[in-house]
């Protein structure tokens, strides 16, 4: 099972009719990451009018909530909620706070507003894609490395480590559905001459 997370932790702002929206997008992996980072914000924000947030963590059984912080209800912590979901990203926190500017927004144009802050946020943030990838322990020839090198590059394969003996070592992250086919490319490569030992499933950004 794979899924997508942003890649880095990020801030952005904009105004919206005097009112001043800040986005602060987290990574977080766990509920003591999320109070830890909504502290952060609410204590560096204090003097704010809202800090609205929304957030999800686990893959397979995964943990949602969202607050509107005091602004009418459905206008702000679902709104943002719907930008996570609909970019289909978990394991991430996103708060949004609002300074009043003294102008109402209305109930639209706080979905609006608080829907930009986000989408702003995460497109900041930019997104990793995990998958469930066969580490390989890969022995070659040093005559066919740069060729293996091409072909993991190829294969969007991660080369995790790199040992240098007799022969080259390489430990491969690859797509689990894609082992069997590299593999042969392998051996095809190296006219057979090269050994492979899978190591066991584990989830990479590839």
């Amino acid at each position: 099972m794979g899924f997508k997370t942003i890649a880095q932790n990020v801030r952005v702002e904009f105004v919206e009719r005097k009112s001043r929206f800040i986005a602060s997008v987290f990574r977080v992996e766990n509920q003591h990451e999320v109070n830890t980072f909504l502290d952060q914000v609410r204590k560096e924000f204090y003097d704010a009018t809202h800090n609205v947030y929304a957030y999800t963590y686990g893959i397979e059984y995964p943990v949602q909530k969202y607050s509107d912080d005091g602004e009418p209800q459905g206008t702000a912590g679902l709104p943002v909620m719907e930008v996570i979901r609909k970019s289909n990203v978990s394991n991430v926190l996103i708060v949004v706070t609002r300074y009043f500017g003294g102008i109402l927004l209305g109930a639209s144009g706080l979905v609006r507003a608080y829907t930009q802050a986000a989408s702003l946020g995460l497109e900041k943030a930019g997104i990793l894609e995990y998958h469930e990838c066969e580490e390989v322990l890969l022995s070659i020839e040093y005559s066919d490395f740069e060729k293996i090198k091409w072909l993991a590059s190829r294969f969007n394969t991660k080369i995790e480590k790199i040992e240098y003996s007799q022969v080259v070592d390489l430990l491969l992250a690859i797509k689990k559905e894609e082992v069997d086919e590299f593999i042969k490319n392998v051996s095809d490569i190296t006219s057979g001459n090269f050994l492979a030992d899978k190591k066991g499933i584990v989830l990479r950004a590839i």
